[in-house]
């Protein structure tokens, strides 16, 4: 008996990788679904519209955007962790969904280590800390000089908890040694216009959507976490030109798929990813709002997300961040 069963397993492995090929090259065969776990309208689902719209045109299939919030993305999650592993559900995250609610979480529902696929990065924004136009705050020395003078703290908003603009403020809180209020909101939007209207007194958020309230007055802009002043607002000196380039959270979005989805399939997404983000209309729409194109291989994004993740859970461990 285990005779015959040592023969028959390589004919088993075999079958598989047979099957799994031959999957691959028929793929795509029906309509694909981007699992998007936003509401509609912030970054994230811009950014699955557009590579989505020009994926359907190249593969000859439709590729619908499904958007799942709720849950600190865990409610997207979780319909990628029930879903087969065919590369016909494709996962469009970012920093928290891929790396940072590892750390956050304690009872995380998913483990991106485990249960994903990387398939590739797409984009990075650098981030603007920005203050209201009648703000005190001229400068972000002057926010600094702020944190230590104002008796109750500066009080700060984040896209909700976990996020880069909560981690901004943490390390911050942490660097200068000052108590600080955070405040959580359900998305960039709500958080800046309560930033406008002086409800806190800063924000850390990306450029597509902070920006925008700059270039329109509604907000001043003290810094930018990036390693070059961006050119849409060249005045805007660099975190790390002020000697705080070591508590800059990087905002960054790629995709994934579910793990044991077949390596052909992967590669195919994204090499459509790629092409779609190179594709000059996309690129163009994309830079004109300060983003960064980013695209790159499945392992080179398994291994950032990795170094992500180790690096982020442990500034949360240390500044005590974990919720249940």
């Amino acid at each position: 008996m285990k005779k015959w069963l040592k023969s028959f397993a390589p004919v088993c492995l075999a079958m598989s990788l047979t099957a799994g090929v031959a999957q691959a090259q028929n793929y795509p065969e029906k309509p694909i679904t981007f699992l998007v776990p936003y509401a509609a309208g912030g970054l994230t689902d811009v950014l699955a519209r557009e590579v989505g719209a020009h994926m359907s045109k190249k593969l000859g299939q439709p590729v619908v955007v499904d958007n799942k919030p709720g849950g600190a993305a865990q409610v997207g999650m979780n319909v990628l962790k029930k879903a087969p592993a065919d590369g016909y559900t494709v996962f469009i995250g970012d920093v928290p969904s891929l790396a940072t609610n590892v750390g956050l979480f304690k009872n995380l529902s998913y483990d991106p280590r485990t249960d994903l696929q990387p398939v590739g990065e797409l984009i990075v924004s650098p981030a603007l800390v920005v203050v209201p136009m009648n703000s005190p705050y001229q400068t972000f020395e002057d926010l600094v000089k702020g944190a230590s003078e104002k008796p109750q703290g500066l009080t700060y908003a984040s896209q909700g908890v976990g996020t880069g603009a909560h981690l901004f403020g943490t390390l911050l809180q942490n660097k200068l040694n000052k108590e600080m209020t955070h405040v959580a909101y359900k998305g960039s939007i709500p958080g800046l216009q309560d930033t406008i209207s002086g409800q806190v007194d800063f924000m850390y958020d990306a450029i597509p959507t902070s920006g925008p309230f700059v270039l329109g007055d509604k907000l001043r802009a003290l810094a930018i976490g990036s390693k070059e002043r961006s050119p849409l607002l060249p005045n805007v000196p660099t975190l790390e030109e002020l000697g705080y380039g070591d508590i800059v959270p990087t905002f960054w979005w790629g995709a994934a798929v579910k793990k044991g989805t077949p390596a052909e399939i992967v590669a195919l997404l994204n090499q459509s990813m790629t092409e779609a983000m190179q594709d000059p209309e996309i690129s163009k729409k994309f830079t004109n709002q300060g983003v960064l194109i980013n695209t790159t291989s499945p392992e080179a994004f398994t291994t950032y997300i990795n170094e992500e993740i180790e690096k982020w859970s442990k500034v949360m461990a240390d500044a005590n961040m974990q919720v249940n």
